[in-house]
């Protein structure tokens, strides 16, 4: 487990650790927050939806709460710093592969983790929430990991679904390519995506491509022409009506805003 610190919001006490190998394919990252002096009460995000989900938890005094949470749309959320928060952030279909449990399943809002899990999985997700509240945040993110690596290893993963996922991410393939290369049709593969990772091909494929764009735009220079063409859009004006459909605000200005960001976060 590799810890980094993220500058953006080290002001929410931010902390990102990433998983043992075994998992790379499943999980992002874990992440925490709060519990620290000199913090702010509370602070509003954006959140982005990409395919993947979380599972937060809130370390209370007594016992810690889990919840599911899945982005369909770009929201914004509260999050507050009063008491400490770890959370698994889960790639697409690693929610279905790991607890076998459809997005679909999951509302906007998030929900209670220990209400959508049952038999032994619930079980050990009660024994984790009894336990979490005494550890040190490094302790509690390693007995999360080591809880992961338990279900991976009992479940069936698909690895279709990881294919597809994967061929959806390259730039130059579309949905149909995509399908074909996997040796079924689209509609199959539409279906498949929908169940295991609660979106459609081909919004998942915008996802990606609009989380690989604010990337470049926090990160480099780099024209917007030569950006949307990288990235699989048509023209520059396909991919700045998409952007700002999809973040509420132009190429442009988002890459104003993270930079201003990132300077006033370094100095």
């Amino acid at each position: 487990m590799r810890e980094q610190q993220q500058q953006e919001f080290s002001y929410l006490g931010f902390r990102r650790f990433y998983p043992e190998a075994m998992l790379c394919e499943l999980v992002d990252c874990f992440w925490a927050i709060g519990g620290g002096q000199g913090l702010p009460p509370s602070s509003l995000e954006k959140l982005y939806p990409d395919g993947g989900c979380s599972l937060t938890f809130e370390l209370g005094l007594q016992q810690a709460s889990a919840c599911f949470e899945f982005n369909r749309q770009t929201k914004t959320r509260q999050f507050f710093t009063r008491q400490p928060q770890i959370s698994v952030r889960l790639f697409a279909g690693a929610l279905f592969q790991l607890f076998r449990l459809p997005p679909s399943e999951l509302p906007d809002h998030g929900c209670d983790a220990t209400e959508l899990l049952s038999g032994t999985m619930r079980q050990q997700l009660l024994l984790l929430l009894q336990q979490l509240p005494d550890l040190s945040t490094a302790a509690a993110v390693a007995s999360l990991e080591q809880w992961l690596i338990r279900l991976w290893l009992d479940s069936v993963g698909s690895a279709r679904t990881q294919a597809a996922l994967q061929l959806l991410q390259q730039p130059e393939l579309n949905v149909a390519s995509a399908a074909a290369e996997l040796g079924i049709s689209s509609r199959t593969l539409e279906r498949q995506l929908l169940q295991q990772v609660g979106l459609s091909p081909a919004y998942f494929q915008l996802c990606q491509r609009l989380k690989q764009a604010r990337l470049r735009l926090a990160q480099t220079q780099q024209p917007l022409a030569q950006l949307a063409l990288d990235l699989g859009f048509y023209d520059q004006a396909h991919f700045s009506h998409a952007f700002r459909d999809f973040v509420g605000e132009t190429p442009a200005s988002y890459r104003q805003r993270k930079l201003s960001q990132i300077y006033k976060a370094k100095n």
